[in-house]
């Protein structure tokens, strides 16, 4: 869900600044910065199965400070090798992404 919601923000950047303008660009890395780091998280966390309780809180735990770090790394990497970055677009392609999250809870399914 956190990739279709920052697809469709993409898109609907693409439309609204223009295929060439730094927006869509901005609005997909903020999505990345939220969407890469949760998978990585799911992979940490849900690696294996049938596990007592205590393992499966220290494995999310494990999960959530390297979901953090990645995302610390991912946006430093943004600020430093793309320039062109239209700051409050790639906060906005954050957020877009990490609302997919709470959508998700309120979803029945």
């Amino acid at each position: 869900m956190q990739i279709l919601f920052t697809l469709v923000a993409v898109i609907a950047a693409a439309a609204w600044g223009g295929v060439d303008s730094p927006l869509p660009g901005s609005i997909l890395a903020g999505g990345a910065a939220a969407f890469l780091p949760a998978l990585v998280y799911a992979r940490i966390a849900y690696a294996r199965r049938r596990i007592s309780p205590a393992e499966l809180m220290r494995a999310h735990f494990i999960a959530e400070a390297v979901k953090f770090l990645l995302t610390v790394v991912i946006f430093g990497v943004v600020a430093l090798f793309f320039k062109n970055m239209s700051v409050p677009a790639l906060v906005i392609g954050y957020l877009v992404a990490a609302s997919a999250y709470w959508f998700g809870l309120l979803s029945k399914n």
